[in-house]
């Protein structure tokens, strides 16, 4: 039975349940498995990730080299390195750069490219728009139209040709944005548009989804600035954006997350998946924690657009070793701040953070049973 199939029979039950309710699922969707790691020992967060010419390209982000940490007197640092795989079973081949070295932007797959919107390095955030290709074995990159402002931390989806994107911050020091763009691919002249402001809490870090043309946003952080001190708030609610109409919030995350895997996993008829994120709750202790930290969520979330309700469904796998507290890189996490990837009828997630200064060269592959 596929996963459609199962998820489908389980919306009869959730319909008449409070939307806010958590629903726990017992089963086993995906077999997971792992391709040949990201060639660096200490990984990245923060890429951009996409598809060209059957290829899975992964470039930028950021890490602490050495498996050094901020409390270590770790720098961290900026990369505009392109990796591309070429199959399954192959291993990574390092082709070309970025227009600068940078990360946390927003990547969508486009026309056998990758475009790449925003992100930003250690001083400044970035407008930017460009595409990737990966043809004849180089990468191609293409300018786009910058958009309307500097944004780092965003999130968005190309939907029927149109790339939409919300949330994030404008500038390193910036507090969170609720702006919305979006850029019609097909135009003959390409010009950025200025949407509906996001009605909730501004945010960043939030999971992009998008099913039946409808633009989704779940969770996220919003910042506080309080007594001249940046709070983090992390946010539980979910909106959904019905293009030409707009907003209209939707049932509540079962659990704040932020930084999960972006976009969310369009899984069938009337699923949207979300894997892992942070749920904040060691987000104050992470000075006092340090490498004890224990990383972040590994759940994965459900949400049905039919019953507009939550569902727990199943576990990201993480292994963690005896020593994964000085040896961080040997075990397995539920990576953050990482894009998903569809490929060849897998879910990728392919680097990210494991836990917070510890990047992951890892790349993790769920293919649905």
């Amino acid at each position: 039975m596929s996963i459609s199939t199962r998820l489908i029979l389980f919306t009869f039950f959730l319909i008449n349940m409070s939307s806010k309710a958590q629903h726990l699922i017992h089963n086993n969707l995906f077999s997971w498995q792992q391709f040949d790691s990201i060639p660096d020992s200490d990984g990245f967060a923060g890429s951009y990730a996409g598809v060209s010419n059957n290829s899975l390209i992964v470039a930028g982000g950021t890490n602490f080299p050495g498996n050094k940490r901020p409390w270590t007197n770790g720098v961290k640092t900026w990369y505009d390195y392109i990796f591309v795989l070429e199959s399954a079973g192959s291993k990574w081949k390092r082709i070309g750069k970025l227009p600068r070295p940078m990360g946390y932007g927003v990547s969508v797959t486009y026309n056998d490219g990758i475009v790449c919107l925003g992100g930003g390095d250690a001083l400044h955030n970035y407008s930017d728009v460009f595409s990737l290709k990966y043809i004849n074995g180089t990468i191609e990159t293409q300018i786009l139209p910058s958009m309307p402002a500097p944004i780092i931390n965003a999130c968005g989806m190309i939907i029927n040709n149109i790339i939409y994107i919300t949330g994030g911050i404008s500038t390193p020091t910036g507090m969170t944005e609720n702006e919305f763009w979006c850029l019609d691919m097909t135009a003959a002249e390409k010009k950025w548009k200025i949407l509906e402001p996001f009605p909730g809490n501004s945010r960043m870090l939030a999971t992009a989804g998008s099913h039946s043309g409808s633009f989704f946003v779940f969770g996220g952080v919003h910042l506080v600035n309080k007594d001249s001190i940046i709070h983090r708030v992390y946010l539980e609610d979910c909106w959904k954006y019905n293009i030409g109409i707009g907003w209209i919030r939707i049932a509540d995350l079962p659990h704040a997350i932020a930084a999960a895997p972006s976009p969310a996993y369009n899984e069938g008829q009337s699923n949207l998946l979300v894997f892992g994120g942070d749920e904040g709750k060691d987000a104050s202790r992470v000075a006092e924690l340090k490498d004890q930290h224990p990383g972040f969520g590994d759940q994965i979330l459900a949400y049905n657009i039919i019953a507009d309700s939550w569902s727990v469904i199943g576990n990201m796998p993480v292994n963690k070793k005896p020593d994964a507290v000085t040896n961080p890189h040997g075990s397995v996490y539920a990576p953050v701040t990482t894009p998903l990837v569809e490929w060849n009828g897998k879910v990728i997630i392919a680097g990210g953070e494991a836990r917070p200064a510890v990047r992951t060269n890892k790349v993790l592959v769920a293919i649905p049973n």
